[in-house]
């Protein structure tokens, strides 16, 4: 699993292009499979997260102090990095996406 130390940033434009699309109108959209990836390794990385929260806290009620802090800070990098890769794939979406014709 590739780590991701800052976040993916929306692009100004592609938030604009993305506010201008018309609610209810169908979308097309054309995604790469970098874009895929970052959807399904993003949730992935979110459900691993998840369970070292879920770690965290048995540590926490065992009173195990050491064992608790490290899960916190593992599902801290964990939700970070699948922060960058959500964003990187809701990015391509916004820029890529146009209205059916």
């Amino acid at each position: 699993m590739t780590s991701h130390s800052e976040p993916a940033q929306l692009a100004p434009e592609a938030i604009a292009r993305w506010t201008g699309l018309p609610e209810e109108a169908p979308l097309r959209l054309a995604l790469t499979r970098a874009d895929l990836d970052n959807l399904l390794l993003g949730l992935r990385t979110l459900a691993i997260g998840q369970s070292e929260l879920a770690a965290a806290l048995v540590a926490h009620l065992n009173q195990d102090h050491g064992a608790c802090h490290e899960a916190v800070l593992r599902a801290g990098e964990l939700s970070q990095a699948a922060f960058g890769r959500i964003n990187g794939f809701v990015g391509a979406v916004m820029a890529g996406a146009v209205p059916e014709r």
